[in-house]
């Protein structure tokens, strides 16, 4: 009964049916309602964090993931399943800057923040 309620008053975030993994090749999204996508780690080129305004009730704190294409082939919010291992995995690599993400995760405006981009 209790759980119940629980679910009633606080329901989960649709924003929490995302998903990205790390395979061994490839990093892979879907927006659990069918579409998924597939980016190979070697065309990982450019990971931006997108923040907006909308406060806890929308999605202010989207990652961007970039091939060599100029728009993004990956998009997951930070309340995606497997977001905290996917920042564990990118904060281990080459080009990753740390200080970017602190200021996105401070964020209450509408702005791009760069937080991994590979040497060409």
């Amino acid at each position: 009964m209790l759980d119940r309620l629980k679910q009633w008053l606080f329901p989960p975030s649709p924003l929490a049916i995302w998903r990205v993994r790390i395979e061994a090749d490839a990093i892979v999204t879907s927006d659990g309602i069918g579409t998924t996508r597939r980016l190979a780690i070697d065309d990982l080129k450019r990971v931006v964090v997108a923040t907006d305004d909308s406060g806890p009730w929308g999605a202010d704190f989207v990652y961007l993931l970039y091939g060599p294409a100029p728009d993004p082939v990956g998009i997951f919010p930070i309340e995606a399943e497997g977001c905290l291992e996917f920042v564990d995995w990118l904060s281990a690599r080459p080009g990753y800057d740390g200080r970017a993400l602190q200021r996105a995760a401070g964020s209450t405006s509408v702005a791009r923040f760069t937080v991994f981009e590979r040497d060409s």
